[in-house]
């Protein structure tokens, strides 16, 4: 892995100035995001997250908290770049070693791969967060008060 820097000092210095201001930039979002949520959970009765008659009391909850962890990771992002500044392997891919582009940076500080490893990467199948869909495919997913009842009994 190459361990010197790789643009001139007033490129580094233009470059990391794009990565402050987008640490900046995402910070604020994540402490805006964070005070949002704070604010909705404790407007919220504990018997609203089991509301089955609204099911968007909880997904607007977990939407924020997806925000959040979202906005949390291109803050590590941008952190990650900034080490790699520090270290002389800002500016070259993390996967192959090449250089990546004046014009990727420019446009994306915090990219720590070239364009090729990048496409590769997102043409990888993605690790899904939940349960897996087929292997839950025709399970009960009803509640264990409702599980095992007929559609008439449950209405009583």
């Amino acid at each position: 892995m190459t361990t010197f820097p790789r643009f001139a000092p007033t490129t580094t210095k233009a470059l990391v100035g794009l990565l402050l201001d987008r640490r900046a930039s995402i910070q604020r979002s994540v402490d805006a995001l964070r005070r949002e949520a704070a604010d909705a959970f404790s407007r919220r009765d504990l018997s609203d997250m089991f509301d089955q008659e609204d099911p968007t009391t909880d997904s607007d909850g977990a939407s924020l908290l997806l925000l959040i962890e979202r906005a949390e990771q291109r803050l590590k992002e941008v952190e990650q770049a900034l080490e790699r500044v520090d270290g002389g392997t800002y500016g070259y891919c993390t996967v192959c070693g090449s250089d990546i582009p004046l014009e990727r940076l420019r446009a994306l500080p915090a990219a720590a791969s070239c364009v090729a490893c990048s496409d590769r990467s997102s043409h990888q199948p993605r690790t899904r967060v939940g349960p897996d869909r087929k292997a839950t495919r025709g399970a009960d997913r009803r509640s264990p008060q409702v599980r095992g009842r007929s559609h008439r009994e449950v209405g009583r």
